[in-house]
């Protein structure tokens, strides 16, 4: 009799033993068949992309996700984040990306992601105002780390490329510059006297002008002939010298 009762007490405690092996199993099983797609995965997706659309590696990048705080569920598999591209021109500050989750190359699911964006660069910029059409100089000009709110593709990032040119625009002191606002000096201004050059085959003739209107290297512009008093078009070769073929 006591050892049936025995047997009786043990029949619960092992099947208790048994469905607690098979839950177990079955949560390694479900755990097996999930993967979490990290808030550090979207962010480095995120940089990724921006990293091919700024102009320099010397531009320093960096991306704080702000939403969402948690990772994402997925099922296992081969994990692809795809963000989809905006047509906006500016780049930091904050942002909103849709992020394509993809496993085994199916979408999942897209995702918003907010973020913060900031972008840093040491870039040439003037030490003063600069007045329109005044010449660059190294003494105008200090490199500056600056945070760039916009990324234009024709940034100025070496002063080399800007010295010796002319300003198209008033330039404001310690901000990044455009190759938009300089252009190639003036090598003749409105009313200068310029030599013109007349050249056909072996015949090569001088005589002076007024320039009617500035220009720069291989500018068209109008010149009054001294000699005839006729208005022609010529070529501005160098520092008032024009040329006129026929």
């Amino acid at each position: 009799m006591n050892r049936l009762r025995i047997f009786s007490l043990c029949v619960p405690l092992m099947s208790l033993v048994i469905v607690g092996g098979v839950c177990a199993e079955s949560a390694r099983q479900h755990s097996a068949d999930i993967q979490s797609v990290t808030i550090r995965q979207f962010q480095n997706a995120i940089m990724k992309d921006l990293q091919a659309r700024i102009p320099s590696r010397d531009m320093k990048l960096d991306v704080q996700v702000v939403f969402p705080k948690t990772p994402l569920d997925v099922p296992a598999g081969r994990l692809t984040l795809d963000v989809q591209q905006d047509r906006l021109r500016h780049l930091a500050g904050r942002r909103a990306f849709r992020v394509r989750v993809m496993v085994n190359s199916k979408p999942i699911k897209t995702v918003n992601i907010v973020t913060s964006v900031s972008i840093r660069a040491e870039v040439p910029t003037p030490v003063r105002w600069i007045k329109m059409h005044e010449v660059l100089t190294a003494k105008d000009l200090i490199t500056t780390t600056v945070n760039l709110q916009t990324v234009h593709p024709d940034i100025v990032l070496s002063p080399d490329d800007i010295l010796g040119k002319r300003a198209t625009r008033s330039l404001p002191p310690h901000q990044p510059l455009r190759s938009s606002f300089v252009a190639e000096p003036l090598l003749v201004r409105k009313g200068d006297r310029v030599m013109i050059e007349v050249r056909r085959g072996g015949l090569f003739v001088q005589t002076l002008g007024v320039a009617k209107a500035s220009g720069q290297s291989g500018e068209l512009i109008p010149v009054t002939n001294h000699a005839s008093g006729r208005d022609i078009l010529a070529t501005v070769l160098s520092s008032g010298v024009v040329e006129v073929q026929f």
